[in-house]
């Protein structure tokens, strides 16, 4: 098991990030200490960077777990609730920033309000907008809708025939979810 973790290049990257951001908050918790030690400011640090870090193991676990629910099955989905996570977890931090370093005059929750109609129209656009019930392909979710995707599932996991797969394609197959069909693109 431990081969694997250590070949998976997504796991080497959550490490690399794990183990900066350690160094980078005892690095910073020395320095508050030597430099200022009547003001306590690196658990700021220690907070907001940990809030990424979280978000980043968050993301590897839903991509890592076998499970059928849409959220981990869809990147869209997976993106969505990451983004939620971040938005709560960024948006409680900032009220604690105000409430210990400002308490007389509020001004976490602007940030709130604004980044909060952001994260609510991703939320729409993956989960609500493509209409209830029906996946980004149209289909309806019933008993024979996910009938037919573990019969395409199985047929794409069967082992091609020596003649065919030798063969090159004619032409690319399109890609499923085309820019062109998802109807909430980003605007640049």
């Amino acid at each position: 098991m431990s081969k694997t973790i250590f070949n998976d290049r997504a796991m080497i990257v959550f490490g690399m990030h794990l183990a900066l951001f350690v160094l980078v908050v005892v690095a910073a918790a020395a320095l508050n200490l030597y430099a200022t030690p009547d003001r306590i400011w690196f658990i700021w640090v220690l907070a907001g960077w940990g809030i990424a870090v979280a978000a980043h193991g968050l993301l590897l676990l839903l991509q890592r777990t076998h499970r059928r629910e849409r959220i981990f099955i869809d990147p869209k989905a997976r993106a969505a609730i990451v983004h939620l996570f971040a938005y709560l977890a960024v948006v409680l931090l900032l009220f604690a920033v105000n409430y210990t370093e400002t308490p007389k005059v509020w001004w976490f929750y602007w940030v709130a309000l604004g980044w909060g109609a952001g994260v609510a129209a991703h939320l729409w656009c993956v989960f609500y907008k493509h209409g209830r019930g029906r996946s980004r392909t149209g289909m309806v979710a019933t008993s024979g809708a996910s009938q037919e995707l573990e019969q395409g599932k199985k047929a794409l996991s069967r082992p091609k025939p020596a003649a065919a797969a030798a063969l090159p394609p004619s032409s690319p197959p399109p890609h499923p979810r085309s820019w062109r069909r998802h109807r909430c693109r980003r605007i640049a």
